[in-house]
């Protein structure tokens, strides 16, 4: 995320979490998926995200998302039975 933060062009920038959310990493996320737009680390380092990037997490359960994550999250279901082997 800080090298995608460091990037001066003006085009897109995805950031692509493909897994189950974890309940302890996906807290430290909860900033940056709020009005704040900043990664702060344990650290203390803060990581602010520019308006051309974004976050997307391909997950296949909310199972261990808390609602504070599922709040700040717009959440997609496509069922799989839609999808078929093309997409």
């Amino acid at each position: 995320m800080r090298d995608l933060a460091n990037i001066t062009h003006k085009g897109p920038k995805w950031i692509i979490l493909d897994g189950d959310i974890d309940p302890m990493w996906i807290e430290s996320l909860n900033t940056v998926m709020d009005d704040n737009k900043v990664l702060t680390l344990a650290s203390n380092e803060r990581i602010p995200l520019n308006p051309t990037m974004r976050l997307l997490f391909e997950i296949s359960h909310l199972r261990t998302a808390t609602p504070a994550t599922v709040s700040r999250a717009g959440i997609l279901y496509i069922n799989p039975a839609d999808l078929g082997w093309n997409p």
